[in-house]
């Protein structure tokens, strides 16, 4: 979009300030859409560069208001790619706290902290009214961040647009599992190739009441090794931590 990239002290990255950039509107909206995000996973990088160079969509709550005489309206698009997409953004709207707060995409807000926030407040109402105070009992957030959370909390255009996205029928389920909860109070680190997908082994140890780190550390309780684990492994083994193989792991989850 031509304006100046700015960099901000203590940062590696360099950053468009220009909210209205179409590249950056589009990135904003690629992580939006993304498996881990909001998962409408039949809306491509594709997709989203024809709906934003037409001026469909401009925002997160604009992909709720597409319609099939809009899609259709595109060069070469068929009705039943259209009908699957359509079927993938209403698929959309059952999703989970966390994730929302993921796919907003608020500066710092990885998909941890995501969830420790989702943890923390529960509903989206409760994060939207959190005071300083409240913020900094988070787990793992710092000053940095919850001085980032409370700019964009008090941002007339980001509560806008959560209203909007809300009025669209996004259901938001709470993060408090209702289940076993074996893992309660451990930290996990998984390394190394496993016999199912990584982000699924995460969400089994989240789901079971434990917390997932990207780090080995002396807080760390059990490192899941795979094939190939590498530094983290070599690091379990320097401290002592308990090194699980994917059996031993299966059976403390049952």
């Amino acid at each position: 979009c031509s304006t100046p990239v700015v960099k901000e002290e203590g940062e590696v990255k360099t950053r468009c300030p220009n909210s209205l950039c179409p590249a950056r509107i589009k990135e904003s909206l690629k992580h939006f859409v993304s498996r881990r995000a909001m998962n409408i996973d039949k809306l491509g990088d594709k997709w989203i560069d024809s709906f934003v160079d037409k001026g469909f969509i401009k925002t997160f709550s604009d992909i709720y208001k597409l319609n099939e005489e809009k899609i259709l309206s595109l060069e070469r698009q068929g009705k039943k790619s259209t009908e699957n997409l359509l079927a993938s953004i209403e698929a959309s709207k059952k999703s989970s706290l966390a994730r929302f707060i993921y796919a907003l995409g608020i500066r710092f807000i990885g998909e941890q902290t995501a969830k420790n926030l989702a943890t923390k407040f529960q509903t989206i109402d409760a994060l939207l009214q959190a005071s300083e105070e409240q913020l900094l009992e988070v787990e793992e957030i710092g000053a940095k961040i919850v001085k980032e959370l409370l700019y964009v909390l008090k941002d007339k255009k980001f509560l806008k647009e959560i209203n909007e996205l809300l009025s669209a029928r996004i259901i938001l389920e709470s993060t408090a599992s209702t289940g076993p909860q074996p893992f309660k109070g451990l930290t996990f680190v998984v390394t190394g190739s496993l016999p199912q997908d990584r982000n699924q082994v995460k969400d089994m140890i989240e789901q079971a009441g434990g917390k997932v780190s990207s780090s080995v550390s002396k807080k760390t309780h059990y490192v899941l090794a795979g094939d190939e684990a590498g530094s983290k492994l070599e690091k379990a083994n320097e401290l002592g931590i308990k090194v699980l193989s994917w059996d031993e792991f299966q059976k403390m989850l049952n």
